[in-house]
This record gives structure tokens, sequence and C-alpha cells, in this order.
């Protein structure tokens, strides 16, 4: 198959008030050459289109050379537009599109001219009537993009619609064969872990210009993750126009694809060729996954606590490159989660293709946030396009989840459940989920109460939301604002850019000091504080009604005051260090009874031993310093994998140094297996000056 990329510079025509025809388009081309110019792919407000809404007609003359003329079947090729999308060729009408996320294409076969040709694509990217049908009554399905208080302007009726997202974000591309070629490739995986055989069905589908059906031979190539090369072939009958083509086999002794905490995410390469059409290359993994009875999670049949958080990379998907995908995916890891959310909106290809390899886990959200209209024509739509998004990513061993609605309220009821069937209906190899919920979202210490409520462990037994804001660090706050809109804040500035100052002023009750420093640390602190205590307060209860946390969220997509971790400009908050360090595989959880002490006094404490790791430890001891002064050891012996070991304050015997000054001190503790360091955590006593009583 060859391609001929149509990115690049394409002409372009404003239309706000989408009241062009095409023929008043070809009127307008008489001056083609003194129009603007677009370079795409891009989202528009990206390309100087700033809060633009309604349509753009996209202009673009190629030349095609014999070689590809002769070529029997021609296609036009989308990776993603952003959101209508119609499309004429020389003239002619060849077809629409609903949908942001998608990649589709349209047969020109018979449409393209040697030589110079006309490509017109209107894209149109609405604004939806506030009140009358926004945010409650969404039609367009693009989840986060258009309505959430993580994007530019919050949920503000005035500017909760602000920076449009519209446009061609992803590559044109015209393809061509000569008489055939697969559209997709599915393949499923079914492991019997008894005999260590995985059964693997390669089902692809095809279109042709054959006259007749034909007996064809195919080849097919498999490279295990270790190298180790099978080759297979098979004839198959390839009815005229279209069809599907199965091939079945055997993998001995698979190499099973695991998150990064587990294993090594294998993938193996399959190829695809015969003499009728280009040879097809795809990745794919090994793996099962379930939920139990209780909500537990499985992979490959071992159990796994999920330490998650949320993430939308961006907001303008032209602009989410590989080398940013490279650099977030790493984060996630190196904060030591298993698994991300992809939260209320489905992204692009090679973020997926970036998990798969790195062994993080995806829950993935169809792009639905909050609620819709309750027509039938919206249902309707809905389901095709979840379907859409599950045949789309069907291949990536990373997404172990579908999950339907974010905060559906009501059409939980209404609406959930169709999409719930057709989710099914494509794909019963992964957990599929109604939705993710209010009744799953504890922000205590944030929307009402104070952190300390996390130690009712509530709203298990999967936390898909919770957390806090924080400021970014100064410097980032000064790539957004101005000095002025600083000191002092300009609050309706910073509300656009997603700061909630009630909750931070009347429920947080952050301080703002006296400075920007000293307001970005004390909000930064109480992020940290949040996310540290509330994720103690849940793995103390692994397998015990908590199976799982997802923290809200990972990144900004935008420069803006949110509930991330890490900034827009990739600086880490203090909260990511508390992400990480809560989240280690092997954990120690302290429980601090009494922060103030006399010297020589017994501590305190309660400790957890967390190990999430299917993997044991022999001959370990906890160690206890202060000031990188060992002042105590305690023999742990063995620590049996996935488990968890609590000890309480009444068996534990950790006297204090005797002859230590009055002050602040930071007690660390170490976890160690055959003098090897497992894992640390820290904590603050106050050694008070001796009186007499």
């Amino acid at each position: 198959m060859d391609r001929k990329s149509l990115n690049g510079s394409w002409k372009y025509i404003e239309d706000a008030e989408n009241v062009f025809e095409y023929e008043d388009l070809e009127k307008d081309l008489s001056d083609y050459k003194s129009k603007p110019a677009m370079s795409l792919p891009n989202n528009w407000q990206l390309a100087g289109l700033n809060n633009f809404h309604g349509s753009v007609w996209f202009v673009k003359k190629i030349d095609l050379t014999n070689t590809h003329y002769k070529k029997k079947i021609k296609r036009l090729f989308f990776g993603g537009v952003d959101y209508y999308c119609s499309v004429w060729v020389n003239g002619l009408f060849i077809g629409m599109h609903e949908g942001y996320f998608q990649s589709f294409w349209f047969d020109v076969s018979d449409k393209l001219k040697l030589n110079e040709n006309l490509i017109v694509v209107k894209v149109t990217s609405p604004f939806e009537e506030p009140e009358k049908v926004w945010p409650l009554k969404k039609k367009l399905i693009k989840g986060i993009f258009n309505h959430h208080d993580c994007r530019p302007g919050g949920w503000s009726y005035e500017h909760g619609q602000d920076k449009n997202t519209g446009g061609i974000w992803n590559d044109i591309t015209l393809l061509f064969a000569d008489q055939c070629i697969l559209n997709s490739v599915r393949i499923n995986s079914n492991i019997d872990f008894e005999k260590n055989v995985a059964k693997i069905l390669i089902d692809f589908n095809h279109s042709n210009i054959f006259d007749n059906a034909r007996m064809i031979e195919i080849c097919f190539e498999l490279v295990s993750p270790s190298g180790e090369k099978t080759s297979l072939s098979k004839k198959s009958i390839f009815s005229a126009g279209c069809g599907n083509v199965k091939l079945c086999f055997n993998i001995n002794d698979p190499e099973l694809w695991w998150s990064w905490d587990l294993g090594k995410p294998n993938m193996y390469k399959l190829s695809i060729q015969s003499e009728f059409f280009t040879e097809y290359t795809t990745d794919f993994g090994i793996r099962e996954v379930k939920l139990d009875k209780n909500q537990i999670f499985y992979l490959n049949n071992k159990r796994l606590f999920l330490r998650g958080s949320n993430i939308i990379p961006t907001q303008f998907l032209s602009d989410l490159t590989n080398k940013k995908i490279a650099k977030q995916v790493a984060l996630l890891k190196a904060a030591n989660l298993n698994i991300v959310r992809m939260h209320a909106h489905v992204n692009r290809e090679e973020y997926y293709a970036e998990c798969d390899r790195k062994g993080i886990m995806v829950w993935q959200d169809f792009a639905l946030q909050w609620t819709y209209a309750e027509s039938n024509e919206f249902l309707e739509n809905a389901i095709k396009q979840i379907g859409d998004m599950v045949k789309q990513n069907i291949n990536h061993p990373a997404i172990v989840i579908w999950c339907c609605h974010n905060e559906p309220g009501d059409q939980i009821k209404t609406l959930d459940p169709f999409l719930y069937d057709e989710v099914l209906r494509k794909d019963n190899s992964r957990i599929v989920r109604l939705a993710s919920n209010y009744e799953e979202h504890p922000y205590d210490g944030w929307y009402w109460g104070d952190k300390e409520h996390y130690a009712a462990t509530h709203m298990g037994p999967i936390v898909t939301e919770f957390g806090a804001q924080a400021l970014p660090v100064v410097e980032s706050m000064k790539k957004m604002f101005t000095d002025k809109e600083i000191n002092p804040p300009d609050w309706v500035k910073w509300k656009y850019h997603n700061f909630q100052y009630e909750q931070t002023f009347h429920i947080a009750n952050v301080e703002r000091g006296n400075n920007i420093s000293q307001f970005v640390e004390n909000s930064q602190n109480y992020q940290a504080d949040v996310i540290k205590t509330a994720i103690d307060f849940y793995r103390r209860k692994k397998f015990d009604a908590i199976n799982g946390v997802f923290q809200f969220m990972m990144i900004d997509c935008w420069p803006s005051i949110t509930w991330s971790v890490v900034d827009y400009y990739f600086t880490k908050k203090k909260g990511y260090y508390a992400l990480q360090q809560t989240f280690q595989p092997v954990y120690i959880s302290v429980k601090v009874r009494q922060k103030k002490y006399f010297a020589g006094k017994k501590l305190n404490l309660d400790l957890w031993v967390i190990n999430d790791l299917h993997t044991s430890f022999e001959n370990t001891e906890m160690i206890f310093l202060i000031n990188n002064k060992e002042f105590k050891k305690l023999c742990v012996g063995i620590i049996e994998k996935d488990s968890i070991l609590k000890y309480g304050f009444e068996s534990l015997d950790i006297p204090l140094p005797k002859k230590i000054s009055p002050g602040i001190y930071s007690v660390d503790v170490k976890l160690k297996a055959n003098a090897k360091l497992l894992t640390s955590n820290n904590f603050l006593i106050e050694i008070k000056k001796l009186v007499s009583i």
C-alpha cells in the first residue's frame, strides 16, 4: 500500500455562522492563492483562530502522479477531525463524519484525476447554546473537551466553551492499493493457565476489487517478545468486495503482558501479507483481566491493588507529540502508578501504545462528562461512538477497563445501560463499568469536611477520584499571569484558569501568607497532606473493602490551577512526591498516634507493612533513625507476597534516644530485606524539654 501525506499547508475560509454552501465556496476560490493558510494537522485554536466556534472550510490542491493514479483502490484517510466533517473531491461530495476521536476514510477511487485535484474539507465545531443545551443537555460527544472544571474557563456559562478544540488534529493521508486492502485487524487471546497455552484468534477485515471470490494464500509471521519467529500460512476465500478472514493458533508457554510491578509488558509483533495486499503489521499482548465478586482486580490470575491517577494529557490533541507522551507516561511510572484513568475522553492511539510498552494499565472512559440530551437521536449516536472507541483500541493490552460515563447522575439508569450493552457486544474480554459516579468520588478536605474523614475509607471498593487543588510553583504562575494579576491576585483571571476560591479558603483553609511564594508553599503542602492522608487510610484497608484508588489528577492539560500534581510545564508539585511515596509497591504506612515526646519515651505508633508485589521477602528488618542515626531495629522476618501486616502500638517497643535535645525531628523508617532497602517513610515529632510533674 502506498501513501501520500496531505499534511502541511491548507488554505482555509472561516464560516462562523455556518451559512456557506459548497457552491459559495467554489465562487470564493477564484483568488485561491490569496486565502490564508493553516498548517495541518492542528486544532484551530493553536493556529490562531482564538475562541472560534462554527465552521472552517479547508482547501488543498494536490497533484496525482501516474503511478498513484493507476492504483485501483484510492482512499482519503483522516486520523482525527473535531467534530463534524464533510468532504468534497473535485466538486463531488463524498461523505461526512461525526465525532472527534475516530479515524475514518472515504473511498475516492473514481473521484481523483491525473495531475491536479481539489480537496475541500468542511469542519464544524459548534457553540452549544448555554442553559438551553449546554451544560446539562449537551449533544456533542467530546467529554472534557467541551465541559469540565479543568478546561479553559471551567464550567462557567460565559466561558466554559472557550478555546474551541475544533480542527483536523491528526494526519490526512491518501492511501493507494492495487487489488486488496486490509481495513482492520482484531486479535483476541484466551489463556489456559493450567496447560500454559494461549489460543490466539486473528480476525481481519478486507476490501477488494475482485470480480469473483478468490482463494488466496495468506502468510502470517509472529515475533515473540524474546525474538522467536513463527511463520504460518493459510488459504482462505476472499469474497468479492469485502469480507473477513480468521486464523486461530496456539502459543505454548506464552510470554504474558504484565503491568510493570508484576512483570514485563511483553508485546508480540504480527505481520500479515499476501501477493494481493501490502504487508500489514501490528503489535499485541496476551493477558487476561477480571474483577471477582468482591470487585478485586486480577491480572493473569494474580490479585492486584490498583494504584492509579486520573489524566487529561492535553486540551489540544494536535499538540500531544510522542515526546510529550513518553514524558508523561514516564511520570506515571515514576510515581509508582500501575494504572491510569483516561478521564472522560478518548486520547491519541500513540498514548495507548506507550502505555502498552511501559506496562501502565489504562482505565478508559468514554467521552461523556456529566449529562447530555435525553433524545433517542443522542442515544443512537452515543451507542455508535462508544462502539467506535472499542473497535479502534481493541488491540491495546494496556486498556483493561472500559467505562461508559463520568458522573452521569441519573443517566446511569437511562443512558448508560445501552452503552454498557454495546461495549459488551464489541468486547467481552475486558472489565466494563456503567460509570464512574459521584458515590466513588470522595472529596473530603476539598468540597466538604476535612481530610481526616478518609479514616472511614468510604466510597469504595474502587475509589475513582479524590484530591485537592494546589498552585503551581511561582515560575509557572508567572508564565500564566502577569505580575499585576499575581500581586494582588486577580481572582477573576485565576478563576478562568480553574482556581477555586471558596474551597481553597473556606474549606481547605489554606493560608495566603505574605506573598505568592508563601501561598504556593501552603497550597502545595495542603494538597500533599490530603493525598498522603487519603492513600494511607485506603491502603491500610487493602482488599478489606478497598481494592484500588485513583487520585485526581496527574497533570494539567492547559496552563491552570487544578488538582494536578504536575503542572502544565511539567514541574512537579509536592503532591507528586506524596503520591510517589504512598504508592510504593512495598510501603510502610505510619499512623502517628502522638507527636510530642520527652527524650527516651516510647514512640506511640501503628505500622502497616504493605506488599503489592507477588514476591516474598526474607530476613527483613525495620530500622528507625533520627538525623540518619539508627536508634532502633525491629526484626520483621518474612513478608509474604501480596500481603499486609499490621503492627499495633501495643506490640511495638520503640524507645526514643535518651540523649536528644528538645526540637522538631524527622524520624525515618526503613524496611530492608537481606540488607537491601525495600522502602522507607518518615514523620515528624517534637521532643519537649523535660519538666518535673
